[in-house]
């Protein structure tokens, strides 16, 4: 009776569980991104489609702040002014997340715009942020252009950031965007969720199963009993660099392989000997070879003339 009455209670809490979690939609199997953003962003979060657009299949946290800029004093707004994205990162710290989308820059200074978005690049890494998309904006003239080449800049020094090309995207498509060219009309919100998203969805995707490492069909050359022999084993296909070793034990006496894959030295006695060779690419993939090493005595040197001839 008592395991019945335990069974019961545990049933109607992951029932309650449930419930709760298909009311909040919430799942378990979403990443969990952080998008910090300025005013270009609010067309998308303040009208349904665009937002369930650049929300699907994330548990997403939305910071959008008018006026916002990377760091120093963002311009007013009704009164009062909204946390930099460096206050943002200074205040929220490990909570921002293993993956945080930024689109800011549009009110800040070119001349320290690629200083202070490498500050707050690095902030972000400090707290434990391990990618970083990071949306360029339309480069419509020099001043935006300059924007686009000092997020670049910084990109170039960080492999945890990746730019989002907004820019590209949106090029001569000026039925987006208001009259100042920069916030967006209804379809230019669809059309950034919808790159936001298919970037996101691309940085969460899991990497692709490494290449099968392909042998190359060629046999090893035979060596000979005192000579000088090199060889290279090859692949044909995978990522390189690679490294090899041998399952099968040491090579014939003399000879000795590499782990890039060559096979040197000087043989010193006749063997035919079955080898395997194990080879491991840069992706983990792994293939095992068999080869058949076969060293052989030169051939005795020829003599000069005939002994025959000799007696007459």
């Amino acid at each position: 009776m008592g395991r019945g009455i335990l069974s019961a209670a545990l049933l109607a809490g992951l029932t309650a569980l449930a419930i709760a979690a298909a009311a909040t939609g919430a799942s378990p199997a979403q990443p969990h991104v952080t998008v910090l953003g300025d005013s270009v962003l609010t067309a998308v979060q303040w009208n349904e489609a665009p937002l369930a657009t650049l929300q699907k299949g994330f548990d997403m946290y939305v910071d959008v702040g008018v006026c916002r800029t990377v760091a120093g004093i963002s311009c007013p707004y009704e009164g009062g002014r909204v946390p930099t994205l460096m206050d943002v990162i200074a205040g929220m710290g490990i909570r921002l997340g293993p993956l945080v989308l930024v689109e800011v820059g549009y009110n800040d200074d070119p001349a320290v715009f690629e200083r202070e978005v490498d500050d707050a690049v690095e902030a972000m890494i400090a707290v434990g942020v391990r990618r970083i998309l990071w949306v360029n904006v339309p480069a419509t003239n020099e001043h935006w252009q300059t924007m686009d080449d000092a997020l670049d800049a910084v990109a170039s020094r960080y492999g945890q950031m990746t730019i989002v090309d907004w820019n590209e995207t949106s090029r001569n498509q000026w039925h987006w965007f208001q009259g100042d060219g920069v916030h967006l009309l209804y379809p230019g919100a669809i059309a950034l969720a919808t790159l936001l998203n298919q970037a996101l969805v691309q940085a969460t995707a899991p990497p692709p199963p490494p290449v099968p490492l392909r042998p190359h069909g060629a046999a090893l050359p035979s060596a000979l009993v005192g000579r000088r022999y090199t060889t290279h084993l090859d692949i044909e296909s995978g990522t390189a660099p690679y490294r090899w070793r041998s399952l099968s034990g040491p090579l014939p006496r003399g000879l000795h392989l590499l782990a890039s894959g060559t096979i040197s030295g000087v043989p010193r006695r006749a063997v035919r000997m079955p080898l395997v060779f194990q080879v491991t690419d840069a992706a983990g993939a792994v293939a095992t070879i068999r080869e058949t090493m076969v060293v052989r005595q030169p051939a005795p040197a020829a003599h000069a003339g005939n002994a025959a001839g000799a007696h007459r």
